[in-house]
């Protein structure tokens, strides 16, 4: 059984608990001493001895850590990601997909450690790099011993196309003999 699972267990059963002692204290069902309807004492190892009329106030406390302690304990566990990119100068996003909100933005190429929640599903986790809003690379996140490393990323920025990578089109047929040939241009 998980522990999400426990605590939500754990907080219906202190609503069980709180709903039904406020059912019985209004049908005034309960007494410990039905006979006398006396005050009672109770001995608590912390509190010591507690004079009562209505020891169902025990129950009523028991009930409300019930609730209240799961609510407490619900916090996820975070893994630290770590890597490296080398993008030629140029500004890089890192992007882990399992929770889109966690997002990591570097200006310059270097080392990067970033926080991440892990989430209560076996989730698989992947890592994109965005670059001038093109992902560069796209990895696998693999967890091991509390951290996820990631394999150095490189990437260079395009050559500006100059117009110098462009073939002229050149024509050694004319449409003429191609028509007569019967072939359409």
């Amino acid at each position: 059984m998980d522990t999400l699972t426990l605590l939500v267990t754990t907080q219906i059963a202190g609503i069980v608990l709180l709903i039904g002692t406020m059912i019985l204290l209004f049908f005034r069902r309960i007494y410990l001493d039905a006979e006398t309807k006396q005050s009672i004492k109770v001995t608590l190892p912390i509190f010591g001895e507690i004079s009562t009329q209505a020891p169902v106030i025990i129950l009523v406390l028991i009930g409300a850590l019930m609730v209240v302690y799961p609510a407490i304990q619900k916090r996820q566990d975070m893994v630290s990601v770590e890597g490296e990119i080398n993008t030629g100068g140029k500004s890089v996003t890192v992007l882990v997909v399992a929770v889109p909100d966690y997002v990591f933005s570097q200006d310059a190429s270097g080392k990067f450690n970033m926080r991440i929640p892990l989430l209560a599903t076996n989730a698989n986790y992947r890592v994109k790099y965005i670059v001038d809003k093109r992902i560069i690379a796209d990895d696998l996140a693999t967890l091991k011993d509390g951290q996820i490393k990631l394999k150095a990323v490189e990437w260079a920025p395009p050559v500006e196309d100059s117009g110098m990578s462009r073939i002229p089109i050149k024509k050694e047929v004319s449409d003429e003999e191609l028509r007569k040939l019967s072939i359409a241009n």
